[in-house]
């Protein structure tokens, strides 16, 4: 299988995750849940797939005591059962100890979504920190012919290693 967004994710690293920061940490992205508000439509429409595996690599290239930086790539099985290919980049504000709210700026393709074209999105993204692992949610609207319906997403990432 080739892995475009594993690709892009390279590149962005400028091919080593060394290569970004001095304290970076590299998470493996566990995908695997979305909820559709129209539950009518989206099974009507054959996108009501609910269970979405995957995974991908989230690397922060920036943290400090107010937010956190990183790009992140992966591939996970959509609401339309197709490989979607996510990569991009984003920014969360620390709200106390373990909340965090910001969103990413995804590239995404899949056959589900845009007509198969490849497409760019704001995604906000929601995180609490329960140290072993991070739940993580995410709100997609529905907007014209690029996501015919709402979902809301859950998925964990999980620290592999603190890169020095």
């Amino acid at each position: 299988m080739k892995c475009g967004p594993c690709w892009f994710l390279l590149v962005l690293l400028g091919g080593s995750p060394l290569a970004v920061a001095d304290e970076g940490r590299l998470n493996l992205q566990i995908y695997g849940f979305s909820y559709h508000p129209d539950r009518e439509g989206s099974r009507n429409a054959g996108l009501d797939n609910e269970f979405n595996p995957g995974l991908g690599l989230n690397y922060v290239v920036h943290e400090n005591s107010r937010g956190v930086g990183f790009v992140e790539a992966g591939v996970y099985r959509d609401s339309g059962s197709k490989l979607a290919k996510i990569a991009g980049a984003g920014y969360q504000w620390k709200l106390g100890e373990r909340w965090r709210l910001g969103g990413g700026l995804l590239a995404v393709h899949s056959e589900t979504y845009n007509g198969g074209n490849p497409f760019i999105a704001p995604i906000p993204i929601l995180t609490y920190d329960l140290g072993a692992v991070q739940v993580n949610a995410i709100y997609v609207p529905r907007y014209r012919d690029y996501n015919e319906f709402a979902v809301f997403g859950l998925y964990f990432s999980v620290p592999l290693a603190r890169l020095k």
